[in-house]
């Protein structure tokens, strides 16, 4: 097991974005977006949408190395599926383009585990016989439980959103340099702006309110909290 900082893990998908940014965007192209489906594909990962479980608990799912798993087949039985190394299972749930934050989110999670394995190979030693899923949570977790899932969340935040493309589309969406309060009641101006730039990016508002303040810039978050509010008094 390796244990990166956040700062190594920057570091990590900086280097893999490199070639992908310069391939799929030109010089001066200003506010772009991280597609994940094309960052797997552009390093020959495939991406197969399927049923991993009947209950939906697990949205996504991938090995690095050769391992048999299960899946439940169009009959509503249980079937074994072959990971070969290089294919990531997702949720055929998914797939609905209300679940787009989520989908993106679970595709980088599982490429992520690819990469730092990958990048780490004798470090990891048998955890490379793993199968690394992506499981629904019912809210983030602050303090790390896992350290193999928080560099996971960690690695798909900045692979989803490098420092780059968020200060970008800070400019584009009129947030300045910093949001000082993320909140829909104390500055709705600014949560409309947050919610359009987090659906230009294709990812949730909770992965680019945790991304921005991994970054420093955001303050003060308030989105959850008001979340939780709107759904109580419903």
């Amino acid at each position: 097991m390796v244990y990166l900082s956040r700062n190594d893990i920057d570091d990590l998908a900086e280097r893999i974005l490199c070639n992908f940014v310069r391939s799929e965007y030109p010089n001066g192209y200003l506010c772009h977006n991280i597609d994940p489906v094309k960052l797997a594909q552009f390093y020959g990962f495939d991406i197969v949408y399927v049923t991993i479980t009947r209950d939906g608990s697990i949205l996504g799912q991938t090995s690095i190395d050769e391992m048999w798993t299960t899946i439940v087949d169009s009959d509503g039985n249980e079937a074994l599926f072959y990971l070969d190394g290089k294919t990531i299972l997702i949720d055929k749930r998914l797939q609905n383009p209300k679940c787009n934050g989520r989908r993106n989110f679970t595709i980088a999670h599982e490429l992520a585990y690819q990469f730092i394995n990958r990048t780490f190979p004798d470090l990891y030693g048998f955890d490379s016989r793993i199968i690394c899923d992506y499981r629904r949570s019912a809210k983030p977790h602050k303090e790390i439980i896992d350290w193999r899932e928080w560099q996971a969340d960690t690695m798909a935040a900045a692979l989803l959103l490098p420092k780059q493309a968020v200060d970008e589309a800070m400019f584009v969406f009129g947030l300045g340099e910093r949001i000082k309060v993320l909140s829909r009641k104390y500055s709705e101006y600014k949560y409309n702006r947050f919610c359009e730039m987090a659906e230009f990016l294709q990812v949730s508002k909770s992965a680019l309110a945790y991304r921005l303040e991994q970054l420093g810039l955001l303050e003060r978050n308030y989105l959850i909290q008001e979340a939780q509010f709107m759904k109580g008094a419903a």
